[in-house]
């Protein structure tokens, strides 16, 4: 790709932005690149399609950055200084289920299938075109909208959200890992009566799990500190002696 210095890029996009193109909503879309233009252009683009956008150039950063942007899509370079995109993709995945588009320069068969195994969504390879980028970030949008129909439980003091893998407590969201997510799902399918940790477990793990019921605790702990006041007094999910864990809610919680 030729590079552009902004103010240059800047007058196209407006120009362009002058023809009528339409504007789409403002979806948040986050940028994890370590080359600096290519996360302006790409912002660029974004902007021009009115999205809001925000971009990293490290993992570390980028991983604080997914928590409190909380971003609808994920642009991701496959290498990034000193760090493995993917290796971030999988780790991510513990905090957020939007769609990420990976954005590399390797073109290798198994590159490109380690990157989708591990929680991508798509693969561009560069040079790209900006224009290409964008119509597939579009489209795993347009997905991503009709997908989210539905995917609301709402309870009493609390919400579960099967798209982004969170909960909403007030004004807070709170995002789960995969596990975590799983058993409060399904202790929210059967709120306010005792659930079996045996049931607990298959449910998450699966019976072809070399992990045993003792993990179903691990998790319930960690899942205690994320959503209790006072995780050592649990109110939201008490243990039910001889019976297994009970997801309470009422109007006072």
């Amino acid at each position: 790709m030729a590079r552009q210095g902004r103010s240059s890029i800047y007058r196209f996009l407006v120009f362009e932005k002058e023809k009528g193109e339409g504007v789409m909503d403002a979806h948040k879309i986050m940028i994890v690149d370590d080359d600096p233009h290519i996360c302006e252009i790409v912002q660029a683009y974004c902007e021009r399609e009115g999205f809001i956008s925000s971009y990293s150039h490290s993992g570390i950063e980028a991983m604080k950055l997914l928590k409190s942007f909380e971003p609808d899509l994920i642009v991701l370079d496959v290498m990034l200084a000193n760090e493995n995109g993917i290796d971030w993709c999988r780790d991510a995945r513990g905090y957020t289920n939007a769609p990420i588009v990976f954005l590399s320069s390797r073109e290798e068969d198994e590159v490109k299938i380690s990157a989708l195994s591990y929680g991508g969504d798509d693969y561009v390879t560069k040079p790209f075109s900006p224009g290409v980028l964008m119509a597939k970030i579009k489209a795993h949008l347009r997905r991503v909208s009709t997908g989210r129909k539905g995917q609301l439980l709402e309870l009493p003091g609390l919400t579960l959200d099967y798209y982004a893998q969170s909960i909403i407590m007030g004004s807070e969201t709170i995002f789960l890992s995969r596990k975590e997510f799983s058993l409060l799902s399904y202790m929210a399918q059967n709120v306010n009566r005792a659930v079996s940790v045996d049931a607990l477990f298959q449910f998450t793990w699966g019976t072809d799990s070399l992990e045993d019921t003792r993990t179903v605790a691990v998790h319930i702990s960690n899942l205690r500190k994320k959503i209790e006041a006072y995780p050592a007094n649990p109110e939201r999910i008490i243990t039910v002696r001889g019976a297994g864990y009970m997801l309470v809610t009422s109007r006072v919680l």
